[in-house]
């Protein structure tokens, strides 16, 4: 994964992935810099277009690679 930024594309790792209390908590680091993401309620919509988007291009990467 990668985040793109005024100064640059830098890649971003998940470091950790868990549940507090009812809501997906995510440790992620980008180089020197940690950071947390929690998802609630309202991210579904866009939670659900991502992990679409990434079936769709999974799909499309073993169909290319048969």
């Amino acid at each position: 994964m990668q985040v793109l930024s005024p100064v640059g594309t830098f890649p971003l790792k998940i470091t950790h992935a868990s549940l507090r209390g009812r809501r997906p908590t995510f440790e992620a680091a980008m180089g020197a810099w940690r950071s947390e993401v929690t998802l609630d309620r309202g991210d579904l919509p866009l939670a659900a277009g991502a992990l679409a988007a990434l079936a769709l291009a999974f799909a499309a990467g073993r169909l290319s690679a048969s």
